[in-house]
């Protein structure tokens, strides 16, 4: 399994599209550092808050569009043909296929936390945390991307199903907290319908809004609970979505 992981690596590295993200999130850190620096009070918060939450969508969106372009070539090109006439299961390919990507996600997230760090830390103890919880949360995009990539022949379809999910996922406690207005329609039943189905659903897919906080950032950890909750998340989701995508490849034919 390391060879196979190492020529995935070696292959990613090679693909253009792996530099271009990292010159994104190296832009769109300079971008943010500049508009947070306009601000009158608050100059470094501000710049800090800009240049992480940029950073994270550059990179977020970077990794999701490499993985599923990147798979979509490998079909083409019958590269994992040539994987499967070797004598390897599978699930130990889709698995190598994690660990190579998860290379590339750490390699981009350390020149996020690197970019940030240079642009001055306020607190170090939430800065530790978000640089963890960045980690994460790029290995579970890698899952969800790659559950995507395997399971859909599209790759512009795959890359709109990760990226749907994952803002649904981001945005989930926002459409809660709607919800539990009560003001979005005028029958009260079916503002509680709403309310209980969304928590339903909040129970089923990752809380994406649990990860890389930028008041951990400014403040610090003030709710150490929030550490357990996105560690704890990365630990289920992350083999959930790839032993449900070993269990659909399984069922392909080639």
């Amino acid at each position: 399994m390391f060879t196979n992981i190492r020529y995935i690596f070696l292959t990613a590295l090679r693909d253009r599209l792996f530099w271009a993200m990292l010159i994104g999130v190296l832009g769109s850190s300079i971008i943010a550092h500049m508009l947070g620096a306009t601000a009158s009070i608050n100059t470094a918060e501000m710049t800090l808050s800009y240049s992480s939450n940029s950073a994270r969508i550059m990179i977020i969106v970077g990794l999701v569009i490499f993985a599923c372009f990147h798979l979509r070539n490998a079909f083409d090109s019958h590269e994992i043909d040539v994987f499967l006439s070797r004598p390897i299961t599978r699930a130990n390919l889709l698995i190598s296929y994690w660990f190579g990507f998860a290379f590339v996600a750490f390699l981009h997230a350390a020149a996020t936390i690197a970019l940030l760090a240079l642009q001055g830390v306020i607190n170090w103890q939430g800065f530790f945390f978000w640089s963890l919880s960045l980690l994460l949360e790029c290995w579970l995009v890698v899952a969800i991307a790659l559950f995507a990539a395997f399971t859909i022949r599209s790759a512009v379809i795959s890359v709109v199903a990760s990226m749907g999910l994952y803002l649904f996922a981001r945005m989930i406690a926002f459409f809660i907290a709607t919800a539990n207005s009560g003001f979005l329609f005028e029958k009260q039943w079916v503002n509680y319908v709403l309310q209980y189905s969304l928590k339903g659903i909040s129970t089923l897919i990752p809380r994406m809004d649990f990860f890389t906080k930028s008041d951990w950032l400014i403040n610090g950890i003030k709710d150490y609970g929030d550490l357990k909750l996105f560690a704890l998340q990365a630990a289920i989701y992350i083999p959930l979505l790839l032993w449900a995508a070993i269990a659909d490849f399984r069922r392909k034919q080639f």
